[in-house]
């Protein structure tokens, strides 16, 4: 096939590379051989070298062994970015376990239905969430909880008869023995059920082996080509729970053997922390979503540009970037904030903006080493369209998933020969440069127009009043479906409907221009910043 994107690879990016053939814990075993004492972990005030991190993965191994966990059995993480989560990773994984990898903001029947279609045998949990686990575990396959106690929450609860109660963290592994447990996995092996966000229908649990990872974090680390970083800081802010969080922060920090700072939280009241957190350890390396530089550059400039020229490696994923977010860290720093895309179909990458010089505003960049992507038509997935043309994304590659957890149709239709549909709608350039333009599932038909909502959403954002926007189409009898925006306004700011419809008539074609605007206090959005249209679209048709 023709692969146009080749001739954009910037001169240290080869066009294959070589991967072994090992599961994604060797690395933290080569890692602790080889730099026993470089620090692995900051954590507020704590710290672990990679031997002190191998030593607590082992005995956490040893200690779920002992509770009944084999190879295959999958075990729920249920974590904020902790050392415990890094723990129950490698655990996991020296045992050939299967981590279920769970945002910490789902509860109740989506929490249920996560842990039962998963079949989760096990689940790793702070104090904090123990309340959420409890109130449902009845009603699920749960047989063993391991709670780390931050503050004592446990010892004021009630439990119900028959539920497991919970085995607390540091008590079990305080005896436990820090030998390499006695397991032998395999690269084809499943390694994590990583759940989708969601965005346009019910999370799916995508099954990734550790070849999966493995190569993932290799294209990745291949693709940027850093060199003699030593025991570098990386921040870790994006969830680990997130396939990017996991991928471009944990597995390559432990790769090349970089100093991870964890940070929990990732809102954005907690912004100056973490610009206190980059003058402390001016990381080699920063990953973050859209929404969270968006947060940092609307700071001062001189304070934003004081903690972020140290970054060598800023990178962004999970959703678009806003262009004024990439010209503004430009004009401050004089480097290019690297977009990536990827999906938890994909391990995380499969598509990067060239690293040091970055791509045209708005791609999403060029195919990984080892990677294929094309267009496809709409009506007719068999022809590929010519550049410009919009149409699916497809991809191939290594890193892409093995399927969905226990589900074969689906399965079967979103993966052929090879190929990956990835549901997301864009466009390839004549250089081979990739652009999303939507959600196939979010494309609106009114009148025998295709429109895209981000369209509309650029526009509504432009207004002076708006500060998020997200559009989706309703059924409607005459046009067969109807634009409807939900819009948030800047803090202190007021308009009417009316004013927001003037202003889409005077700045897009009549048939784009929404039949309605609501204003709401918020657009609802996954912990990467990406829009949640189903939950926009329940709620009308809840009315």
């Amino acid at each position: 096939m023709n692969r146009p994107w080749l001739k954009q690879y910037e001169r240290h990016v080869p066009h294959t590379i070589p991967y072994p053939a090992i599961p994604v814990h060797r690395w933290l075993l080569d890692t602790a051989a080889a730099h026993p004492d470089d620090v692995a972990i900051s954590f507020n005030e704590i710290h672990f070298t990679y031997r002190e991190m191998n030593d607590r993965v082992n005995r956490l191994a040893h200690a779920m062994q002992k509770m009944g966990v084999s190879k295959g059995d999958r075990i729920a993480l249920f974590l904020v970015n902790t050392p415990t989560y890094v723990f129950g990773f490698f655990a996991a994984m020296k045992l050939g376990a299967v981590v279920v990898n769970l945002s910490v903001g789902i509860f109740g029947e989506e929490l249920i239905r996560c842990l039962n279609e998963s079949g989760a045998k096990m689940i790793v949990t702070l104090d904090l969430f123990a309340q959420g686990i409890y109130q449902v575990i009845g009603r699920t396959g749960l047989k063993a909880v391991i709670l780390h106690s931050v503050y004592g929450i446990e010892k004021r609860m009630t439990f119900e008869e028959g539920v497991p109660r919970p085995l607390i963290y540091q008590e079990l592994v305080e005896t436990e023995d820090a030998a390499e447990p006695d397991e032998r996995v395999l690269p084809e092996d499943d390694a994590v059920l990583q759940y989708t966000s969601g965005s346009t229908g019910s999370p799916k649990a995508a099954v990734l082996t550790h070849s999966n990872l493995v190569s993932s974090v290799l294209q990745g680390e291949t693709w940027m080509g850093i060199r003699d970083t030593g025991n570098a800081a990386v921040m870790c802010v994006i969830p680990f729970f997130h396939v990017f969080g996991m991928s471009a922060c944990l597995l390559s920090s432990v790769l090349k053997g970089y100093h991870m700072v964890l940070l929990p939280r990732m809102d954005l009241m907690d912004i100056l922390s973490l610009m206190k957190s980059l003058e402390t350890y001016k990381p080699v390396s920063f990953p973050a979503v859209p929404s969270l530089w968006a947060a940092m550059l609307s700071l001062p400039a001189d304070e934003t540009k004081r903690h972020l020229t140290t970054v060598r490696v800023p990178t962004s994923g999970g959703a678009p970037l806003p262009n004024w977010v990439q010209e503004k860290f430009h004009a401050l720093t004089g480097r290019t904030i690297i977009e990536a895309y990827g999906l938890s179909e994909a391990s995380s990458a499969t598509h990067f903006c060239p690293f040091p010089s970055g791509g045209p505003l708005g791609s999403i960049g060029l195919p990984l080493p080892d990677t294929d992507a094309k267009i496809v038509d709409l009506e007719n997935p068999v022809r590929e369209c010519l550049p410009g043309e919009i149409g699916e994304l497809v991809v191939k590659g290594p890193q892409i998933m093995k399927g969905y957890w226990n589900n074969p149709d689906l399965t079967s239709r979103v993966l052929k020969d090879g190929w990956f549909y990835t549901g997301d709608l864009g466009r390839m350039d004549q250089d081979g440069f990739f652009y999303l333009v939507d959600r196939k599932d979010d494309l609106i038909i009114s009148s025998g127009f295709n429109i895209y909502p981000t369209e509309i959403e650029d526009v509504l954002k432009k207004h002076p009043k708006i500060k998020d926007a997200g559009v989706i189409g309703v059924p409607d009898r005459i046009k067969g479906m109807a634009i409807r925006a939900v819009v948030t306004l800047h803090e202190g700011m007021k308009g009417d409907k009316e004013e927001f419809m003037k202003f889409c008539r005077e700045n897009m074609p009549e048939y784009r221009v929404p039949k309605s605007i609501l204003i709401r206090g918020e657009i609802p959005r996954d912990p990467a910043g990406k829009m949640l249209r189903r939950i926009l679209r329940e709620e009308a048709q809840e009315g």
